[in-house]
């Protein structure tokens, strides 16, 4: 059976090559981040999409008349969740991306073993922790932002400057499946653990800051509504962003709250046109004309470089990753037992040529082992 012909010109797949050859450069540096998005894990958990679908199914059992527009996915949220109340609305997203039977894939392991400075994912899933713990036979792997020691934080920035001695973890920047304070999905949590709203308005500050009858809380919603504040998780991805060169896996660069992100970066030390981050992008004939367009935006305003992957039998994220490893990870050399030829060891007691003899023997083990 012939192969599928490319959907790329010839000229097209020769550029795609050159960026992904920079890509593999740059992750067997140890220079970068990995930064894993839901594609990464849709193959055991749910997708958006699927995820919408769960959600407004819990939510009409609860209430028949629920009824809310999905496209604005952040309000929807907002309003699934004022439904659902916090229990059930955390003991949803628990039971959807909770430990599953199938804990991680083989892409998982690759990407905890390629040679990343730092492990980041905006999933509430735990399979990259799952995938390293397999690899390191140590637990206790995961960070995340609220609900734990600020300790814990320091450690994952100091591991940044290749400290040995610090473990490695995965670090959740939209949280974790089993930890509500940490969580981040809807609108209005993505507002105060953000510290600005991703719709900042025309006016200013100073403007609404005329209005005599402010009073502290009215003030305080103020500060994150026009982008003053800077909760910790804000100060964390924005250093991530402008300090270090980040490679997005499973990311649809949609979220309106990260590209905000990438907003303020730019604003403040200029990306554009720049090669500073990497993302991996699935096309196809259908979206191949809109996505080469969405890509040359991403390199003109944020300095990120996509490398594409075309995907025929639903495998091409797995297939890239495991590739990836191919070439970056260096196999284990076997381990042989060289044993030197009987004839070359003669035994002489205390005779000087003796030890000339042994110490020539002992180079040759050496030379062989190297």
């Amino acid at each position: 059976m012939n192969a599928k012909p490319s959907i790329f010109t010839a000229k097209e797949v020769d550029e795609n090559n050159e960026k992904r050859v920079r890509l593999v450069e740059l992750i067997a540096s140890g220079d970068s981040i990995l930064m894993a998005g839901s594609g990464c894990s849709a193959k055991i958990y749910p997708d958006w999409q699927g995820f919408i679908n769960r959600m407004d199914e819990v939510a009409r059992d609860l209430d028949p008349k629920f009824s809310h527009n999905s496209e604005d996915f952040l309000s929807y949220a907002d309003a699934v969740k004022e439904c659902l109340g916090n229990d059930r609305y955390y003991d949803l997203i628990n039971e959807e991306f909770g430990l599953k039977e199938v804990t991680h894939l083989e892409m998982h392991k690759v990407l905890c073993q390629l040679p990343f400075k730092a492990l980041t994912t905006t999933n509430y899933d735990v399979v990259l922790e799952n995938a390293l713990t397999e690899i390191t036979l140590k637990s206790d792997n995961s960070l995340y932002i609220e609900g734990t020691v600020k300790t814990r934080i320091n450690q994952f920035l100091r591991s940044l400057n290749f400290n040995d001695n610090l473990p490695r973890r995965v670090v959740h920047l939209h949280g974790i499946y089993h930890a509500p304070d940490s969580i981040i999905l809807s609108g209005k949590e993505y507002k105060h653990k953000y510290g600005f709203s991703s719709d900042i308005p025309s006016d200013t500050l100073f403007d609404r800051l005329k209005d005599e009858n402010l009073t502290k809380e009215v003030f305080e919603e103020l500060l994150l509504t026009y982008g003053y504040g800077w909760p910790i998780r804000r100060k964390i991805l924005w250093s991530l962003l402008a300090t270090r060169r980040v490679v997005f896996f499973g990311f649809s660069m949609r979220d309106p709250y990260f590209r905000k992100m990438l907003d303020f970066v730019r604003e403040d030390i200029s990306t554009y046109n720049k090669d500073n981050h990497y993302i991996i992008l699935r096309i196809t004939e259908k979206n191949k004309i809109s996505l080469q367009a969405f890509a040359a935006t991403l390199k003109k305003d944020f300095g990120i470089e996509s490398v594409f992957f075309e995907d025929s039998d639903g495998n091409g994220l797995d297939n890239f990753i495991i590739d990836l490893g191919k070439e970056i990870i260096l196999p284990e050399k076997p381990k042989t037992d060289f044993v030197a030829p009987a004839s070359e060891i003669k035994v002489k007691d205390g005779d000087l040529a003796e030890t000339l003899n042994l110490f020539e023997i002992s180079k040759k083990l050496n030379q062989h082992g190297n």
